[in-house]
This record gives structure tokens, C-alpha cells and sequence, in this order.
């Protein structure tokens, strides 16, 4: 028992340790530009959700902690100006707050198209899987469709999910609730069908509130994806943090997501082995220090010039999507996995409208600048973690997206191109509007299907967008033969 112990808290001491031993110069991370922005600013406000562990919270003395916390930590140590957290009492007058400028940052949050009129996010930094909650007699649950439309199921007001889920699944009698507790509760006392919310919510409230007779009864498509979120009249500050949170490795993220997200509540702690096992810690540190501040220049060096190579062979330069050399291996291991697991593959070919008339009423600026637009309405429309964005050539862009269905997919295509129709394209004094035609395909794929034949089927269902008048999403509705069984 006391090693168990010793686990649970020295583990905190530990992580503290190596989090204080981390520390990267800004000036070799951030442009002149970039940190005569944050100078200018003096500081940088943020807001969290001051109840919602193991995420985030306010502690009884005040003290931002949580996952949330440990990045900040990293954050603050890469930047030239400190973050100081702006206190609330709630998460919906955290939003308020960053609605009316008082904080800068909010440090978890979903995007969502209300949050986007005074916010705009960084790349997701912490995925966490959506599972739903039932009581043990309920039946395995393995998409929404398998929740019964006429049963009410709990939620988490003012979160983002609650907003994608009232988007994307009308048919749902989605209850919300003040806290996981309440909705908890409301399962257990058969008031609810089930509560849906994310791994790492659901696990803390049942371990703390001791509910035993409920189960996870299954995990749903769309994992909860949580970014900083900037306020929108300071793109500079979301290109800064976009920057640092690339430079936190994917260890770094495992070994706070291990410490948070654990089950830890035992509450001794054997002194004698902690001490022992922080002096071969500290030893062990120094023997490694000596040979890591010789090597570091090197490292640093070789790290950037493969960060580039990467860059260089995977990514197109202008747009910073991936390439077509980047596609074809990943379409062929989406397609391999659908066909094995029986999912929905979408492959959506997009092909801005009369490209070549912009071009040549308005400039190859403007033009570049219309497909760099495109492109980061594009990532911020689709954000799921198996979705794949491609430019293909050209004025041409490949979607691949695994397990969503037709319906799901219809819907966030028709939001794209409305996004896309709304959107004013400025370069200087010129501005405009651009529109795409989209041919889809989105179904099961057989067994006989190849990658090739799957574009083929997205770019004849192209084809027709184009002859429809444009600005459209045709889906493909020829599905290959499937091999017969004798």
C-alpha cells in the first residue's frame, strides 16, 4: 500500500521536477514581430472553467490546476510576457468574459459556430474520446443511431458539445445538465436514458460521487477536441500559440495526460521511499544533463532540418496542406481500413469555381490568397482526428474522412459551402468571393474497390456539381459490385 501511495504523489513531485527543468529561449521560437506584439501587450490574459477537473479548475486557494494548468506552465516558460488568469465564477461567464475582452485566451474550448463571432481557435492540442453513460441493463451502444430518438439523454450545459450535438443530431431529446453529477444521478435514477460527455468528465464524476451501478456503454464517433481559443481581433497571438504548441512533444502531452487522467486517490505518502528514489532521480539527472547539454546544439539542428524535409515532402507549400504524394498512401490505408471494419469512407473532390477568372481579372496574388482562405476554412470546418485534407493540384482539394455517415457528412459539406460563399477573400485593396463545386462519395466501400476507382467515382459525381450550376455537393450514387459469394 505504501508503494501505491508513493506512486500517486511522488509522481506530482516528479512531473513538477521535470516540467522545471524544461525551458526554451522565445527569441528562438518567435519572430521579431511576434514578440513586440506580446511586449506591447505586457501580458496575457486567460480564462478557464473553474469547475471541471480533471481538466481545469479553481482550488479552494484561488490556484488555476488541472491539465489545463500544466500546459500553461509550458506556455508561460516560451513566452517573453506572463499569462495571468482572469478568475470567474463559472464556465458560461468565462465565455462572457472572452466575448467581452477581458481575457485573451480561453485554455480549453471546442470550436463551435457561435464561439466563432468573437473567438478563433488554434489547432487542437488534448483529443478525448465521447463515450455515453447507461445503466448496466442497457444494451452496447456503437454509433448514435443506436440511442432510442424517443429516450431523453443527459449533457453538459454551455460546453461545445452540447452545440455539435444539436447540430448534427436533431433527432436526440438532449437534456442539459449544470454538471456530470446531476446527469449522473438523473441515469441512475432512471430518469434519463443515458449521459453523454467525454472519457475523462465522466470517469472523474463517477470515481468521485462512488456510482457504481452504471456503465460506459460505448464510445461515439466524434471525439471531444479542445483548443486554445483566441479572441478574434488578434490573429498575431493565435499564430504565437499555434507556434508553441507545436513545440510540446507528444511525451510531454502523455506524461501530463498520464498524471491527470489516472485513477490517484490514495492520500499516504511514505517519506522514507520518496526520498531515496528522489536522490537516484536527481543523480540519474546529472549523469544525463552533462551528455544532453553536449549533444543539444547538434539535436536542435538535426531536429530542424527534418522538420523541414518533412515539411518539404509531405505539405503544400502554399496552403500548408498536405500533397498529393502525402495522399495516396493514406487514402489506400483509409480505404484498407474501411473495407476491414466495415465503416463509412467519405472521399470529397472540391474544385474552386471559375479559378481561372479570378486569376486573371484579379492577380496570381489574389488568387494564391483565395486557396491559402480556402484551405484554413477547409481545417477549421474539418477537424476530426481521421479526417484528411489534400491539395490534389491546382485549384483542386481532396476531403477523406472515416465513420461519419452520408447524412453527417451531407450536412457539414452544405456548412462548408455557405461558410465558403459568406467568406470575403482581402489582399490589399481587392476583395471577392469564391464558391466550390463538390462531388462525393460516401458509403461502405466494397471489397472491390481500389483508391483509383475512388476518385474516379468522387470526380464523375464533380462533374456533375459543374453542370448543375456550380457552388453544389453532388454524391456519388454508383456503388462498384461486390464479390458474389458461392
Amino acid at each position: 500500500m505504501s508503494a501505491v501511495r508513493f506512486k500517486s504523489s511522488g509522481a506530482v513531485i516528479l512531473l513538477s521536477l521535470w516540467l522545471a527543468s524544461w525551458s526554451v529561449v522565445a527569441e528562438s521560437l518567435l519572430s521579431d514581430a511576434q514578440i513586440a506584439h506580446l511586449k506591447q501587450k505586457g501580458k496575457i490574459t486567460y480564462c478557464i472553467d473553474p469547475n471541471w477537473l480533471p481538466f481545469e479548475a479553481l482550488s479552494e486557494q484561488g490556484k488555476h490546476t488541472g491539465i489545463s494548468a500544466e500546459y500553461i506552465r509550458l506556455l508561460q516558460r516560451m513566452l517573453p510576457v506572463p499569462l495571468e488568469l482572469y478568475p470567474t465564477a463559472n464556465w458560461p461567464a468565462s465565455l462572457q468574459a472572452a466575448k467581452d475582452r477581458h481575457c485573451d485566451l480561453l485554455t480549453l474550448a471546442m470550436p463551435t459556430t457561435s464561439r466563432l463571432n468573437y473567438l478563433i481557435f488554434t489547432k487542437a492540442y488534448l483529443e478525448v474520446p465521447n463515450v455515453v453513460v447507461t445503466t448496466k441493463d442497457k444494451a452496447f451502444i456503437r454509433s448514435v443511431a443506436d440511442i432510442p430518438a424517443s429516450s431523453p439523454i443527459g449533457i453538459r450545459a454551455g460546453f461545445g458539445t452540447l452545440e455539435l450535438y444539436q447540430q448534427r443530431y436533431p433527432q436526440l431529446q438532449l437534456v442539459p445538465f449544470h454538471s456530470y453529477e446531476q446527469g449522473l444521478l438523473q441515469v441512475q435514477a432512471g430518469h434519463l436514458y443515458g449521459m453523454l460527455g467525454n472519457m475523462g468528465s465522466i470517469s472523474y464524476s463517477l470515481q468521485q460521487n462512488t456510482i457504481t451501478n452504471l456503465k460506459i456503454a460505448g464510445r461515439l464517433a466524434e471525439d471531444t477536441l479542445l483548443s486554445l481559443a483566441c479572441r478574434n481581433d488578434d490573429p498575431v497571438l493565435l499564430a504565437i500559440f499555434d507556434k508553441l504548441l507545436l513545440q510540446i512533444s507528444p511525451e510531454q502531452k502523455q506524461q501530463i495526460n498520464n498524471h491527470w487522467l489516472a485513477i490517484r486517490y490514495e492520500q499516504g505518502f511514505d517519506y522514507q521511499l520518496f526520498w531515496q528514489m528522489l536522490l537516484a532521480f536527481v543523480l540519474l539527472i546529472s549523469v544525463v544533463s552533462i551528455s544532453y547539454l553536449k549533444l543539444k546544439k547538434l539535436n536542435q539542428a538535426l531536429v530542424e532540418a527534418n522538420i523541414r524535409l518533412e515539411q518539404l515532402s509531405q505539405h503544400d507549400p502554399l496552403t500548408g496542406l498536405y500533397n498529393r504524394q502525402y495522399f495516396e498512401p493514406r487514402v489506400q490505408q483509409a480505404l484498407a481500413l474501411c473495407q476491414r471494419q466495415q465503416l463509412p469512407l467519405t472521399l470529397a473532390m472540391m474544385d474552386l469555381d471559375h479559378f481561372k477568372a479570378i486569376n486573371d481579372s484579379l492577380g496570381h496574388n489574389f488568387g494564391d490568397q483565395c486557396l491559402k482562405d480556402f484551405a484554413e476554412l477547409c481545417q477549421r470546418q474539418f477537424q476530426r482526428k481521421d479526417d484528411l485534407l489534400v491539395r490534389y493540384g491546382g485549384e483542386e482539394f481532396i476531403l477523406v474522412s472515416v465513420g461519419s455517415d452520408a447524412g453527417t457528412m451531407q450536412q457539414l459539406l452544405e456548412e462548408f459551402l455557405q461558410r465558403l460563399e459568406a467568406h470575403q477573400v482581402r489582399l490589399n485593396h481587392q476583395q471577392g468571393h469564391c464558391t466550390v463545386s463538390i462531388g462525393w462519395y460516401c458509403d461502405i466501400p466494397p471489397a472491390t474497390m481500389d483508391s483509383r476507382s475512388l476518385v474516379e467515382l468522387a470526380d464523375q459525381a464533380l462533374y456533375q456539381a459543374k453542370d448543375a450550376g456550380r457552388n453544389c455537393a453532388v454524391r456519388s450514387e454508383v456503388t462498384l459490385p461486390t464479390t458474389p459469394d458461392y
